[in-house]
């Protein structure tokens, strides 16, 4: 691979140890003091006291809104319901036969209570209101709570508000960071525990989902946004330039690379996201991102391949002639936007694939917030008193291998009568 632009590493470190040591002492204050401690800390951090935000709020914010964003929304609750509720589908309880009087079988029973959070820092992101209850109302949870941080004014986001209106979300907290994580893993006041949290956040939030997975479940750790762009000479320099920058604004740690063919299609796309970022409104964290995190080489597809499934992008992008045909040599990424007309923006908002992705090569074990997330995948057996004269014969001459006596004896005693 030849590259004409690669990362700087050293300024991408995302995790230090202040952040891992502040979160811990955070979570250690509201999982011993409750509600007092996440009202001192969001006192000292926001400036405002957590709250719950009124279930007539919620639907006022929504009333208010806007005609045209309104048709916004529900367009993108109609898509990503649509595929959402396609998922659920395929995750069928049943039961097969093993062998002669031997069943076996699965359930896929819904978790009780999801707290989704959702970012309202740099960026509010109603979108991911839609991404994070979605999944979990197609998987059937009872009890959604959402949490996100008040804005300037001690409210979250205006739009915001709405979505949760639109899909209608009866408990939310105006309360973000990493005390927002504490009080659903371990409960604050009214503030009942969660069986899961789901959404992505910053640093601390993100820490602090790591500190709490196992007391809690978790969608997985998402780091600093990524796209990784694969394109020949068919592809668009400028959607080239345009897609690498959406992925660079949302934040300076954002990285995006573009793996290419055809050189002159790389130094044209290089060349256009210099135009894009004097122009742009978020060019002071698309340039800083770009400058730490923008990435350009060219090499063959082979090659290409092999370092997008070391890599394990968050999202790929296969900007190529035959999009459909070449996505079999790519086996680890969040999600792949197939063609030039398939940018990753689609799929953030409107097109029904879900945003919630995973990133720093998680992707390798690992996949996106899907109606799975939210399901349980309850096994079950049933062996009748015949098949048991078989089974324990064999079982039980592997539990004596292992030296486990008691499970012998449980094997052989059903063989006996």
């Amino acid at each position: 691979m030849q590259f004409l632009k690669r990362f700087d590493e050293s300024k991408t470190k995302e995790l230090m140890d202040e952040v891992r040591g502040r979160v811990e002492d955070i979570l250690d204050q509201i999982r011993l003091k409750g509600w007092d401690a996440l009202a001192r800390i969001c006192e000292s951090l926001d400036g405002f006291a957590p709250s719950k935000i009124k279930p007539d709020e919620i639907q006022e914010a929504w009333q208010k809104l806007s005609t045209e964003m309104k048709e916004a929304l529900k367009v993108a609750e109609k898509n990503i319901r649509s595929f959402h509720r396609a998922q659920r589908e395929i995750l069928k309880d049943f039961t097969c036969d093993i062998d002669e009087g031997i069943k076996a079988g699965m359930r896929f029973v819904p978790v009780k209570s999801a707290a989704v959070y959702v970012p309202g820092g740099r960026y509010p992101l109603p979108s991911t209101v839609l991404m994070g209850v979605i999944p979990a109302q197609e998987a059937g949870v009872e009890r959604i709570a959402v949490l996100t941080p008040p804005g300037r004014d001690g409210r979250p986001n205006s739009v915001t508000l709405a979505a949760m209106g639109m899909l209608g979300i009866r408990e939310a907290w105006a309360i973000g960071g990493a005390q927002a994580i504490a009080a659903v893993a371990f409960g604050a006041g009214d503030i009942k525990q969660a069986d899961i949290v789901v959404g992505p956040g910053n640093a601390y939030v993100t820490e602090a989902k790591r500190q709490v997975f196992g007391i809690v479940g978790i969608d997985g750790l998402a780091g600093p946004s990524e796209v990784m762009i694969v394109a020949d000479s068919n592809a668009d320099p400028k959607f080239l330039a345009a897609d690498m920058v959406a992925q660079l604004e949302h934040d300076p740690s954002a990285r995006a690379m573009l793996l290419t063919t055809d050189e002159s299609i790389a130094k044209r796309a290089i060349g256009e996201v210099y135009k894009l970022l004097n122009n742009i409104s978020t060019s002071s964290v698309a340039s800083v991102a770009w400058e730490n995190g923008g990435a350009v080489a060219v090499g063959t597809l082979e090659e290409i391949s092999r370092m997008a499934n070391e890599i394990a992008p968050e999202h790929l992008e296969l900007a190529v002639e035959k999009p459909e045909s070449v996505l079999e040599l790519f086996t680890c990424y969040g999600a792949a936007f197939l063609g030039n007309y398939s940018p990753v923006p689609f799929g953030d908002y409107i097109a029904g694939t879900n945003h919630i992705l995973p990133t720093g090569r998680s992707a390798k074990f690992q996949g996106g917030l899907w109606v799975g997330t939210f399901l349980r995948p309850l096994q079950h057996l049933c062996a009748s008193k015949e098949a048991a004269l078989n089974l324990a014969r064999h079982g039980a001459r592997i539990a004596d291998a292992e030296g486990l006596a008691a499970h012998s004896l449980s094997m052989r005693m059903r063989g006996l009568y």
